[in-house]
């Protein structure tokens, strides 16, 4: 059955792959001044993409801003929306010289002091800044780098996420599977990266005060962390000058077993609500993250 679908699936991936390969080697001026402000035309002045969402969920989660700052901050949203569709496009060819360019890690110490004490590390972070470029990871540290997410319907989809965050040695773990994955792994410290702030659904229990709202937020890397041990980090983007990402890290706890029941999320969702307040412009604010 597999094979089947892979001789389906493999035709289609390619036709989607190769005008997004075309495109990804023009220059990034090039891409910046026609697709870019072509995307940021169309979904902010003629579609609107989701701006009752956007709206609804800035004037919610910032209740001191006027309404012309709020309308400002979404116009500032829709602009950096369209310029990481271009960094993304990007990916797709840029050479691994340019990418190390363009980020930069502020403290990479930290994560050296605990791999070196043989401790897996658990980074959490939202969806703020282009977290696409931490596919950058893997030739920037001296050891291994996972990216646990939850795999697209779409086998085609799917298959480019792998292609963009794997290029320069991110290895892709499913959610379900990367508790077996890292205990078996137990004797070769790494460092994983989870996307925590995502919508966990109505019947999650665990719940914060987060932006102003009673919010839902998944507990699975604290779940992680615990059953194996590992050192949880926060890791913050920010944007730098010239369209370049600045990587930091803070330590959220080194003994999570020793830490009460959803401590961590809290702990996560203070740092990561501090980050969104500093700079709104780079959260996923077209997210509908409250819908219940």
């Amino acid at each position: 059955m597999n094979l089947v679908k892979n001789k389906i699936y493999n035709p289609v991936y390619h036709l989607v792959y190769l005008p997004i390969y075309l495109v990804s080697l023009l220059p990034s001026p090039l891409i910046s001044v026609t697709l870019g402000q072509f995307l940021y035309f169309i979904s902010y002045r003629i579609f609107r993409y989701r701006y009752n969402v956007v709206l609804q969920n800035l004037s919610r989660s910032l209740p001191a801003k006027s309404y012309a700052e709020i309308q400002q901050i979404a116009k500032e949203f829709y602009k950096h929306l369209a310029c990481m569709i271009m960094e993304t496009l990007k990916l797709f060819s840029v050479s691994l010289e340019s990418m190390d360019k363009k980020v930069t890690l502020v403290n990479p110490e930290l994560l050296h002091h605990y791999h070196q004490q043989n401790r897996n590390i658990i980074a959490v972070l939202g969806h703020y800044g282009n977290w696409e470029y931490l596919n950058i990871l893997p030739a920037q540290l001296p050891f291994k780098v996972n990216a646990i997410y939850k795999p697209l319907s779409s086998q085609v989809m799917d298959k480019l996420v792998h292609h963009v965050r794997g290029r320069f040695g991110m290895r892709l773990l499913a959610s379900n599977q990367a508790l077996r994955y890292l205990l078996k792994q137990k004797d070769q410290p790494q460092l994983s990266i989870f996307l925590a702030d995502q919508f966990p659904g109505d019947t999650e229990q665990v719940k914060f005060d987060f932006l102003h709202q009673s919010t839902s937020m998944f507990n699975g890397a604290e779940k992680l962390a615990k059953a194996t041990n590992a050192v949880v980090v926060y890791l913050e983007l920010k944007r730098k000058p010239d369209n370049c990402w600045e990587i930091g890290f803070s330590l959220i706890t080194e003994s999570p077993k020793e830490t009460s029941n959803q401590e961590i999320t809290k702990i996560f969702a203070g740092k990561l609500q501090q980050t969104i307040k500093g700079d709104p412009t780079y959260w996923l604010w077209s997210h509908r993250r409250w819908k219940y």
